[in-house]
C-alpha cells in the first residue's frame, strides 16, 4: 500500500496516529506472531516494531524516508488494504498505533515505530479461535471477525 502523494513530515512526533493495518499471521502449536506482509519482518510481542529500509541497493537511511518507500505503513482506511486481504489465507487486520518520525500522504502513514492496538482476525481464517488465543501475546484486545465487504469506518468492537 502507498500512502498516496505527501501531505506533512512530522519529526520527533510526540503525538502518535492511529491507522488500519494488514499482517502475515505465523501459528504453530508453540506461538503465535504478526510479521509484516511484504517483507516478513517480525512484530515482537511487548516490545515495538521499529522500521529499517530494506532496499538493497540505496544506502543506508533511517526509516521512514521521503525519498524512499520505506517506514511501517499503515492506512487511513481498512479499505486500502482490501487488495492484500483477499490474497492469501494467513492475514489478520486491526489498527496501529504509530509515533516517532513519520510521514503522511492522502492515503495513510509511513512511520518508524509502531504497535498493534487491536487486533482482528477473520473467522474464514483457518483455526480462527486458536489465532486469536495465540494473538492475546501481543496484550491488546483481539476479536473474531467478518472480513468486510466495505469498510469505510472502522470494525464495531
Amino acid at each position: 500500500m502507498r500512502i498516496g502523494a505527501p501531505v506533512e513530515a512530522v519529526t520527533n512526533a510526540t503525538e502518535p496516529v492511529v491507522g488500519w493495518k494488514i499482517w502475515r499471521v505465523e501459528h504453530s502449536e508453540e506461538r503465535t506472531r504478526l510479521r509484516s506482509v511484504l517483507y516478513g519482518s517480525l512484530w515482537p510481542p511487548g516490545r515495538p516494531a521499529v522500521a529499517d529500509c530494506k532496499k538493497l541497493y540505496r544506502a543506508r537511511h533511517e526509516a521512514p524516508d521521503p525519498l524512499c518507500e520505506c517506514g511501517i505503513h499503515v492506512a487511513k482506511s481498512l479499505e486500502q488494504w482490501r487488495h492484500y486481504l483477499a490474497v492469501g489465507g494467513d492475514r489478520v487486520f486491526g489498527r496501529a498505533l504509530l509515533w516517532g518520525d513519520r510521514l503522511e500522504g492522502e492515503l495513510g502513514w509511513r512511520a518508524a515505530t509502531a504497535y498493534p492496538l487491536a487486533l482482528y482476525v477473520p473467522a474464514t481464517l483457518a483455526d480462527a479461535e486458536a489465532v486469536a488465543a495465540g494473538l492475546a501475546v501481543y496484550g491488546v484486545p483481539v476479536e473474531i471477525a467478518g472480513v468486510p465487504a466495505t469498510v469505510h469506518e472502522p470494525v464495531a468492537a
